[in-house]
């Protein structure tokens, strides 16, 4: 199967009240969905009763599920209930339901030939066959889709999508938007759903035909992406691919046997589709799904989560003491924080590894894209150096750290993006090995960075992401660099092209190693100037009390003994940038985690500092 499956669990009853009305997008120039043409109005009332009698057949035939409900929902929207569980899994769909769906495809097949401009057909043979996993013969159903307007570009953008052609898709569905009304164009880019509150309120300052709305969006879908190395924008295209969804469901049943709400649409849009469906029995057994930072209900599952629906009928609270089978769906796994947080989004350079945390609180959408099943950080160390008007970051990396990583055909990516106006900056290499050095230039200023090594073949990726910031010194005429660790070859480096291939791929040193440290000072006087040089190991500690509580994460404690190395310099002559390495023996130090201080003197201005986080592992 193409999709991992982490499925969110929905629990259908065989009663249920009608639904509410759902916000339905059409296309203005099809005709409305059902009406007669040349297939006959009795042909294709034929092919909605074959697909109702499916869905039922589907939810007679579902096998017994192995989880249920958990007391507390992670999230509700109206009545329904969701959570995430990536250990849960949903017995394999029975050969009995494959066989039915592909005589419901057939018929499809048969009437979409003859008619081929009738949206609801059209729109459901996609469907069923990407749920049959036959992406290509849904490509190929979606251009021979005849409907007008923009039905038939949505059906290719859709199967594109799944194929994994993302440049593709998103050029088709740029093309879709362009034939939409306005209000249609608008609810289709709304991301309105996907972020915190912090970042909702700023997008809502904005109307969807502000110039500055758009570039929100922008830059929403800029920072979204799984891997910033890859062409196009797949977290961009799986939205519209949900929002396609939305309308193929919203005209057909489903196995909830119930209509395609408000709420549901909700949900599909926020954390995807079901991917499998299973029957639970009871009703207070069933699983029940919701969406994040809402109070729970009732329930179905989704993408990497899970959703329940009691029996009783949608809108049912999962307490309800119904006692006849549920339907439970869950939805592709593992999947990550769909769309970063509001402070990320506004200032990414200021953004630390802890603020891409793939289930960072609270998950308001989530994404599970096929080809990152395994996401794990990346060992690796990385310095900013200045070059006129720009920024040289070198980045070493160490990928064997990563079991599904090791042995892989790797690629290898170091891509850095300015802060304002975001755009890719970086290199990409293919076939790259499994622990080497990248270097990158972008315009010099504040950065965001994403070093990315993945494994292809195994859908497995290793990534570093955070934010880059020139040091703030403000009235200083003597700036420094960040520092370079580098293993100690025999000399001193006196560039960085020197240093760097030398680089660790770790900030992790065995107590037995010499340290090399690279630097280099800025606007010193071509003349020559002294330069009083100290390079001090300190203690790491963590801050207690009150500071802690409010996030102050570390301090610096220096030990009795620290590891210090204290050298009277002169800046380079005829230059004004001087390039520096020493060498520390870590001999001394037991394990832990040690900050390196440089503190650089020079007349006529304040002391300027720069550090570099390392862990002595032992010998």
């Amino acid at each position: 199967m193409r999709h991992p499956l982490l499925l969110p669990f929905v629990i259908a009853c065989t009663a249920v009240p009608p639904a509410s009305a759902a916000q339905i997008i059409r296309d203005p120039s099809a005709p409305t969905v059902g009406g007669p043409r040349s297939v006959g109005a009795v042909d294709v009332n034929m092919a909605r009763a074959e697909q109702a009698q499916f869905e039922r057949f589907r939810r007679d035939n579902l096998p017994q599920a192995t989880t249920s409900r958990p007391s507390d929902c992670e999230e509700t929207v109206g009545n329904w209930c969701y959570w995430y569980n990536e250990k849960d899994v949903l017995p394999k769909e029975p050969v009995i339901i494959a066989n039915r769906r592909e005589q419901l495809i057939g018929l499809l097949d048969t009437l979409a030939r003859a008619d081929p401009a009738d949206r609801w057909i059209t729109g459901q043979r996609v469907r069923y066959l990407a749920e049959s996993e036959r992406l290509g013969d849904a490509l190929t159903a979606a251009h021979q889709c005849r409907v007008t307007g923009w039905w038939c570009d949505i059906l290719v953008g859709f199967s594109l999508h799944l194929l994994g052609e993302y440049v593709a898709a998103d050029s088709v569905y740029a093309v879709a938007l362009g034939k939409m009304a306005a209000h249609d164009r608008c609810a289709w880019q709304s991301i309105d759903l996907l972020l915190d509150d912090d970042a909702r309120q700023q997008y809502r300052r904005t109307t969807c035909d502000d110039a500055e709305h758009r570039k929100f969006e922008d830059r929403a879908w800029f920072y979204a992406r799984t891997l910033y190395s890859m062409p196009g924008n797949d977290s961009r295209t799986e939205h519209f691919a949900r929002m396609t969804m939305t309308l193929m469901l919203t005209d057909a049943p489903n196995p909830y046997a119930s209509g395609f709400d408000d709420d549901e649409r909700e949900l599909l849009l926020r954390f995807g589709w079901p991917r499998a469906w299973a029957i639970s029995r009871g009703g207070s057994s069933g699983v029940t799904l919701g969406l994040p930072g809402m109070p729970g209900r009732g329930g179905r599952g989704m993408g990497g989560g899970r959703r329940g629906f009691p029996r009783g009928g949608r809108g049912r609270a999962p307490q309800a003491q119904d006692t006849g089978p549920d339907v439970i769906t869950m939805e592709a796994i593992p999947a990550y924080r769909y769309i970063p947080p509001g402070f990320v989004l506004n200032n990414p350079a200021i953004s630390d590894s802890a603020a891409w945390r793939l289930q960072l609180p609270p998950v308001i959408g989530r994404y599970a894209p096929p080809y990152a099943t395994t996401l794990k950080a990346l060992e690796h160390q990385k310095a900013m150096f200045r070059r006129g008007d720009s920024a040289l970051v070198v980045m070493a990396y160490d990928a064997r750290t990563t079991k599904e990583l090791d042995g892989a055909k790797l690629n290898a990516a170091l891509v850095i993006a300015p802060n304002t106006n975001p755009q890719n900056y970086g290199k990409v290499v293919s076939g790259a090995p499994a622990s080497g050095v990248m270097m990158a230039k972008a315009p010099w200023g504040p950065l965001i960075m994403s070093a990315e090594v993945s494994a292809p073949e195994s859908h497995a990726v290793a990534r570093a992401r955070y934010g880059l910031s020139p040091a703030y010194e403000a009235g200083a005429r003597v700036t420094l660099s960040d520092l370079l660790f580098y293993k100690p070859y025999g000399s001193f480096p006196q560039t960085v092209e020197e240093a760097a291939p030398h680089a660790l791929p770790t900030e992790r040193l065995r107590a037995d190693e010499k340290l090399g440290v690279y630097w280099e000072s800025y606007g010193t006087d071509p003349a020559g100037e002294k330069l009083a040089v100290s390079l001090t190991v300190v203690k790491e500690a963590e801050e207690s009390g009150f500071l802690r509580r409010m996030g102050k994460a570390l301090k610096l404690v220096r030990e009795a003994t620290p590891v210090t190395v204290s050298v009277s310099d002169m800046s380079a002559r005829g230059a004004s940038v001087s390039p520096r390495s020493l060498e520390l023996d870590m001999s001394t130090l037991r394990k832990g985690a040690y900050i390196v201080q440089l503190e650089i003197s020079v007349a006529g201005q304040y002391v300027i500092r720069a550090d570099h986080r390392i862990e002595v592992i032992g010998p």
